[in-house]
């Protein structure tokens, strides 16, 4: 048996359905989630409810959970929990559980955007401008370096959770100093682009590279997208990709600028629009079982028929 946990699967239907799909011939899907109403719960073979991510229980239940269900595997669907795990994968690792991610050093610079920019300025990479101190700020608006509208974000955050549009430096200023942890980035006008990779474990190479044009947003998450082709983006993808060790899944964010691509946001996990490179063939399920065997992925980069619309849609069950 190789049973395998995915933690904090709130919404993520589709995911845990491609896992069950993919792991019905070598073991079990175990879901846990804090919230017994997480709606990916009861896609699984089996679920659990667990404490929150920032409870003192939180590790131990996770490991018990662990022994019980013969877990081969644990992987997180959501930002705030990454850098939790993989600051214990040694102790999952004593239990004989493989975390499937990324180093802590690289998930906390990804999901630091403040220090994201500042690491792919230093290897110059394409990014948008991002200030999180106030002098900073007010240097870059008196050189035109950006220019109102603005966005202010969380340092930390995700989902698009606080995201506001800023108009003018009085309410800049406001926002600036009543909320902690802010950075600030200008408005960019461009189109939108994500990017789905795998990441060997074993050969640390990447495997697959799906890029697909963002048609429609919610909540943060691609709602609609386009399959797509273009070697730039590919090529910046790889650039980066040669600059951090990854493992696993990764979601990229890009916008088109003036004929030029840079990146948005860097998310070492499935993202929301994984769906779409999935049912391209791209079936990053199968990469981590193979991975998990001892046996190394082949690169199939750009193998996917581009063109392709995904369209998502509400569901339900009912408890």
């Amino acid at each position: 048996m190789m049973n395998i946990m995915l933690t904090s699967v709130g919404r993520r239907v589709k995911i845990v359905r491609y896992f069950c799909q993919e792991w019905k011939a070598v073991g079990k899907v175990i879901a846990v989630d804090c919230d017994e109403t997480a709606p990916a719960l009861y896609a699984a073979d089996a679920w659990e409810q667990i404490p929150r991510m920032d409870d003192p229980l939180y590790i131990s239940t996770l490991l018990e959970l662990c022994r019980r269900h013969r877990i081969k595997a644990i992987l997180s669907l959501i930002d705030p929990e990454l850098s939790v795990l993989a600051s214990h994968a040694d102790r999952f690792r004593e239990h004989g559980v493989t975390v499937v991610l990324s180093s802590s050093d690289v998930i906390d610079m990804c999901l630091d955007k403040q220090a994201t920019h500042d690491f792919l300025v230093k290897n110059e990479i394409p990014c948008i401008p991002t200030f999180s101190t106030w002098r900073d700020i007010q240097d870059a608006l008196a050189t035109n370096t950006i220019s109102f509208p603005l966005i202010a974000k969380p340092r930390r955050g995700s989902a698009s959770l606080g995201v506001r549009v800023v108009e003018d430096e009085q309410e800049l200023e406001m926002l600036f100093f009543s909320q902690p942890n802010l950075v600030v980035q200008p408005f960019v006008d461009g189109v939108e682009f994500g990017v789905d990779v795998y990441v060997d474990m074993i050969s640390g190479e990447p495997i697959s590279i799906f890029t697909k044009k963002k048609l429609r947003m919610r909540s943060g998450e691609t709602d609609r997208s386009i399959a797509i082709k273009d070697e730039l983006l590919t090529d910046l993808v790889r650039r980066l990709l040669g600059k951090l060790p990854f493992i696993g899944p990764v979601d990229m964010d890009f916008f088109l600028v003036n004929d030029s691509f840079v990146i948005s946001e860097i998310n070492p996990r499935f993202g929301g629009g994984y769906p779409h490179a999935f049912e391209s063939g791209e079936n990053f399920m199968k990469f981590v079982r193979e991975n998990l065997r001892g046996r190394q992925n082949c690169p199939s980069i750009g193998q996917y028929r581009s063109g392709s619309t995904m369209v998502k849609f509400d569901d339900h069950f009912l408890l």
